[in-house]
């Protein structure tokens, strides 16, 4: 009797966990009465990246959230970079609410905010993500706006693809959509127009009528607080015969070059350089880079890694690759991990909520660079820029190796008496002080806080030089910050 007792009580167990698992990715409709979609103004301010000492004038943005539950309204991430207040709107009420910041994600561009107040969510029904996705199809839009009720617009839902969403570092999987009407792309919410089950979320929508929306089993995997695999390496399409020839491949054979494998990623210790990709979770893969998916049709091969719908994602597992390396064929097995953000020397695409830093020296300012930097000298930027910083960003934002350290350089000389000498240097890679090579800002605060010699000797890559008695390096820094209303020699 008692063995039965035990029985019962874990099928009971076991039947509770699958009906809850069933509960938990059900697709429940959103309807157009529902109280599910929120008015967010963020007031933000952001860094100076040119003159990182101080902060731009604060700007409002508006964007769409929608209430997943537990007190939680999900957004897009861009809308609250270097946020200050967030106040929410819940609909047919004038009573404003505010909230913070609970979880981003850089690379997916979403972010979760939770409301101060417990009985902020009240009245309101939590919209559940799924894996389903119904492609290609017909969608609707669902914004709240001006406190009126809910309106719907329809979109054509065409295909899935790839890319990295709001600048960030990893490819991930979009819903590319059309429509004749005007949307906004802040975070609107968008349903199957037949079933009103949710697909994703707008995140991009331009002038050509065409926008991006986030599937629904990237947001749901993002609420459950996991992260995004990354495949860590770059590739080449392998398209010309000279080339294929080269690493002796036939005519026929498909395949794409491994062209870059980043430090400590999934990739390392497994891939090496100038290895053919030939197939991945046996899928072949062809010269520029695609494989045909059983539903999707041609998709780049980064959605093999970076896919976390439950149907066909290999998060969490070994993914199975054969590659073409030294002009023969070699199995191996590959551990995804999330990307190290430690293997990007040169930061770029969004800031990931990353305040610039900078150290001033005699008056001088140094830095790190980043993409930041470069793009707020504006639409011309590329234009504007040194044209060796442009060359670094364009072809070595990420480590070569493990011990690689960042690009340190001058990016402007404050006009000081004492430092006249120097006034026409700008944007200049700082290479070594007092004969060792710079790797960080922080080291290069040591070096000189540590030197045990009268002069400090900084050496730029093109070979110019500066030297400064060390005593100088402070009293100078004392005239600059009262000149220029600069509170700290440095902000790290």
């Amino acid at each position: 009797m008692k063995f039965l007792n035990l029985m019962y009580r874990f099928v009971f167990v076991l039947f509770f966990l699958f009906f809850a698992g069933f509960i938990h990715s059900k697709s429940i409709p959103v309807g157009m009465t529902d109280a599910s979609i929120l008015q967010v103004k963020v007031t933000v301010q952001y860094p100076h990246f040119i003159q990182p000492w101080r902060n731009k004038n604060p700007e409002v943005r508006q964007s769409t959230g929608i209430y997943i539950g537990e007190n939680k309204i999900i957004i897009p991430a861009q809308a609250v970079y270097f946020y200050t207040s967030i106040e929410i709107k819940k609909p047919d009420s004038l009573k404003v609410f505010t909230a913070e910041l609970e979880r981003l994600d850089p690379d997916l561009g979403l972010a979760i905010l939770k409301f101060n107040d417990p009985n902020a969510s009240k009245d309101l029904k939590a919209v559940t993500f799924s894996n389903e996705v119904f492609l290609p199809g017909t969608g609707l839009v669902m914004e709240s706006k001006d406190q009126r009720s809910l309106e719907e617009k329809k979109i054509r839902m065409i295909r899935l693809d790839m890319e990295a969403y709001a600048s960030g570092y990893v490819e991930l999987p979009f819903i590319e959509i059309q429509s004749e009407e005007k949307l906004d792309g802040v975070g609107e919410l968008i349903v199957d127009v037949s079933s009103r089950i949710p697909q994703g979320i707008l995140y991009q929508f331009k002038e050509n009528n065409t926008g991006r929306v986030i599937p629904t089993f990237s947001i749901r995997h993002f609420i459950d607080g996991k992260n995004f695999p990354f495949k860590g390496f770059r590739f080449k399409p392998l398209i010309d015969s000279a080339t294929r020839n080269h690493y002796g491949l036939r005519k026929d054979d498909l395949g794409v070059l491994v062209a870059e494998i980043y430090p400590g990623s999934s990739a390392d210790g497994v891939l090496q350089l100038e290895d053919v990709l030939l197939e991945v979770s046996n899928f072949k893969i062809d010269p520029k880079g695609y494989f045909d998916h059983p539903k999707f049709g041609k998709l780049n091969v980064s959605y093999l890694f970076h896919n976390t719908n439950d149907t066909d994602s290999s998060f969490g597992k070994k993914i199975k690759i054969k590659v073409f390396r030294n002009k023969k064929p070699v199995s191996l097995e590959l551990d995804l991990k999330p990307i190290p953000e430690s293997a990007i020397r040169i930061p770029y695409g969004n800031s990931r909520f990353q305040t610039p830093k900078y150290l001033m020296l005699a008056g001088i300012i140094f830095q790190e660079l980043s993409e930041q930097y470069l793009t707020e000298h504006g639409n011309q930027w590329r234009n504007r820029v040194s044209k060796e910083l442009l060359y670094l960003n364009d072809f070595y934002r990420i480590k070569r190796n493990s011990k690689e350290g960042k690009v340190v350089f001058l990016s402007q000389v404050l006009p000081l008496s004492g430092n006249k000498a120097y006034h026409t240097a700008h944007q200049m890679i700082l290479k070594t002080v007092n004969g060792v090579q710079v790797q960080s800002l922080e080291q290069l605060q040591t070096l000189i806080s540590e030197s045990g010699t009268p002069y400090v000797h900084f050496v730029m890559s093109d070979g110019f030089e500066m030297i400064f008695k060390k005593e100088e390096i402070q009293s100078l820094n004392a005239e600059a910050k009262q000149s220029f209303q600069i509170q700290r020699d440095s902000n790290f």
